[in-house]
């Protein structure tokens, strides 16, 4: 009773009034604080000094940190595979849009959906089922989540951030997936912004290309005594490769951050996000021969904007020990306007279905880490999250417009989850490290309604999961690790799915979970050779998808591959080419339908070899030269795996493509306090002609091309 009380009133004391400290947090490295992790989950604490043997280096950096932290290194004795694509990688792909950038991470492909790509990518990994929605991974901004609901819709019409605000990224999976939800059989990627500075900054940076791209960053911070803070303001717009195939964003995000005293501070993350950009979907095979990049649906349009807030409060409260509190919230509004029927025969009347609705999600909850020694870190949290969409109407007019439209729908959707995970990461010797906990999953209140048109329906469901996780690492030598690792993941019913099922009162919806597996090695040794070896194993137990315009469960998937990557900083081994570096990254994978009627069959999008490689050289007073690239093997486009193209384009084989880049710049430096960047490149180097055959979808499918070469030119 009295260490429980001793205990309270060391809590109390960090939330009473302190005197500012003349040093805050982070600037000496060894009183840093743990990163503030995404407020859906916590962060493994900040570890020792020793980056390659220090397996406990923050997992996700969110709106807590500062530049001097930098982004996170992926240490060798680390649990899981994992990779962190920092602020320079992210300049030289020349990506133009989060499609083409995510595309060098490994085991991770893109593809096009509906022809709008430069405002709403789609993402797939490790031979999960693709649909052009994005729906199996855990995707977060500066550790938010970035769907409109993270559990009931994890499809984006539009991704609510810019490229050009992001700063880094970081991909991790693997038995630390317990700490995270939803969405984890595909592992978690954290899109990392520009962090608070230290001292004062100002960047202006521009971009204009081929087909009218411009982008514009304008962003500056400062830290003044205890407080810091960042802006960061993207105007983004151009024509797109389609045509009739525009976009302009607007995307503006403000970080503060007080240290309150050397053991306590707050963070708050204001953005917000307004997008419009033309959908023009798949065509027919006729069309497609016509003009690739042709536009069928001229009216197929998308326009909405996000608001996001995001608030951290974190505790050092003494014996090893910290505390956080954290709260976050979202509005996304969605208007989409699509041309009916996809497939027009000769006659057929058009019409223009016009889409509305306003989604909300609210999480409120706190996490907590205890260090018992040097052996023992135990580390758990508690979160709730509530999800709702008031209303989401659907309406159909002729097109051209003439008599009144019809409402078709009008649905309410309420979704309210609890969440609850612990771990303990155990260290019987200096070279091995054992982590596992267990994480529940509850969905007491899943509900919603129809009352107009013939889809009436009404549901009232619930939901609950346990998943646990175990994984350990070894150092064998201080040069080379292996390690190991296995977890449960899920993905939540999507709450659109209860109406659209074939029975929506009986729909039977259950939670879609997968038992992942991994084992790996890394090395790095001393002559700039570093390398690993993942291999990986999920099994979906149920897996659902709108093909057909119903939800459906189409069974389970087994997939299976080997993570494969290098890198060789030549200079440290042959001195006469320093300055040159190489790195790469291969995935084989086979993924397959294990039940229903197309057992045995390749799961669809999902392709057998996957890779990407860079070669880059900087020379001279500040010159860098790279040459990039990325291969996709070929896929099939549905279960059935159908070979010959349908009419209609969205059915047949996606064939392999390899995409080169290439880019040149030039820094000076402007006295002891500036620099100023040129660079020119080019994505699809080689104008390389590509195309998958897309599914359905609100916007239609068809056969959609892929991304020609686009040039650019970049001053900063």
């Amino acid at each position: 009773m009295r260490r429980a009380l001793a205990f309270v009133g060391t809590v109390m004391s960090c939330l009473a009034p302190v005197a500012p400290a003349g040093q805050g947090p982070g600037t000496d490295p060894a009183q840093s604080e743990p990163s503030s992790e995404p407020p859906q989950d916590d962060p493994p604490p900040q570890g020792g000094s020793d980056a390659k043997q220090d397996a406990e280096l923050p997992e996700i950096l969110v709106i807590g940190r500062k530049s001097d932290e930098g982004v996170p290194i992926v240490p060798l004795n680390s649990i899981g595979s994992r990779n962190v694509f920092g602020p320079e990688q992210v300049r030289e792909t020349g990506a133009r849009d989060i499609n083409d950038l995510v595309l060098h991470l490994p085991a991770i492909s893109t593809r096009p959906y509906n022809g709008g790509e430069a405002a709403a990518p789609n993402l797939s990994m490790r031979g999960l089922p693709d649909d052009g929605l994005t729906e199996y991974i855990n995707i977060l901004i500066d550790g938010v989540p970035s769907s409109p609901l993270p559990y009931g819709w994890t499809a984006f019409s539009f991704f609510p951030l810019t490229p050009d605000r992001i700063y880094a990224m970081d991909y991790l999976r693997g038995a630390h997936s317990v700490r995270y939800s939803p969405n984890t059989v595909g592992g978690v990627l954290n899109f990392i912004t520009q962090p608070i500075p230290d001292d004062g900054t100002l960047e202006i940076r521009s971009t204009f290309g081929t087909f009218d791209y411009s982008s514009t960053l304008l962003s500056g911070g400062d830290r003044a005594g205890n407080f810091g803070w960042h802006v960061a303001y993207v105007d983004r717009r151009g024509d797109g490769y389609r045509d009739a195939g525009e976009f302009s964003q607007n995307d503006i995000n403000l970080k503060m951050r007080q240290d309150m005293s050397d053991k306590d501070w707050w963070a708050l993350s204001l953005s917000y996000m307004d997008d419009e950009h033309k959908a023009p979907g798949g065509l027919t095979l006729e069309q497609y021969e016509q003009n690739p990049f042709g536009n069928a649906r001229p009216e197929n349009r998308f326009k909405g904007y996000r608001g996001v807030t995001d608030f951290v409060y974190h505790c050092d409260i003494g014996s090893d020990t910290w505390v956080e509190a954290f709260t976050y919230g979202s509005l996304t509004n969605r208007q989409l306007d699509a041309q009916r029927p996809q497939f027009p025969a000769p006659g057929d009347a058009l019409t223009l279905s016009q889409w509305y609705d306003d989604s909300y999600f609210f999480g409120l909850g706190s996490r907590v880490e205890h260090r018992f020694g040097d052996q023992n870190t135990l580390y758990g949290g508690v979160r709730y999250q509530r999800e709702w969409i008031p209303d989401w109407s659907i309406d159909s007019g002729p097109y051209p417009s003439g008599a009144p439209s019809v409402e078709l729908q009008a649905n309410q959707y309420t979704l309210e989850t609890f969440s609850l995970h612990v771990d303990d990461t155990y260290r019987p010797t200096e070279k091995l490290a054992i982590t596992f906990g267990a994480r529940l999953e509850a969905v007491p209140t899943a509900e919603g309604e129809n009352d107009v048109g013939a889809g009436e329906f009404t549901f009232d469901e619930s939901f609950t999961g346990v998943l646990p996780g175990v994984g350990a690492s070894y150092l064998i030598t201080e040069d080379w690790s292996v390690f190991a690792n296995y977890f449960e993941g899920f993905r939540a019913p999507q709450v659109w799915g209860f109406g659209l099922a074939p029975d929506p009162s009986q729909a039977d919806l259950v939670f879609e979970e997968a038992d992942s597996w991994e084992a790996g090695t890394r090395y790095a040794g001393p002559s700039g050779i570093s390398a690993s070896a993942t291999f990986w194993q999920n099994d979906y137990d149920d897996f659902f998808t709108f093909y057909s315009g119903f939800y459906e469960n189409l069974g389970k998937i087994t997939a299976e591959g080997v993570d494969l990557e290098a890198v060789w900083e030549a200079g440290e081994s042959i001195p006469s080419m320093e300055g040159f570096s190489v790195l790469g990254s291969m995935t084989f994978q086979d993924s397959t339908i294990g039940s229903g009627p197309a057992e045995g069959n390749q799961v669809p999008y999902a392709w057998k070899e996957k890779a990407a490689w860079r070669f880059r050289y900087e020379f001279g007073e500040g010159w860098l030269a790279t040459l990039g690239g990325t291969y996709v093997g070929e896929s099939f486009s549905d279960e059935d795996n159908t070979t010959v193209e349908n009419p209609e384009g969205t059915l047949g084989v996606n064939p392999a493509r390899t995409l080169w880049d290439a880019q040149v710049a030039k820094v000076w430096e402007l006295g002891e306090s500036g620099r100023l960047r040129l660079s020119v490149g080019a994505t699809n180097l080689f104008d390389e002609d590509w195309f998958v055959h897309s599914r359905g979808g609100f916007f239609g499918g068809g056969k959609v091309a892929g991304q020609p070469q686009q040039t650019y030119v970049g001053l900063g």
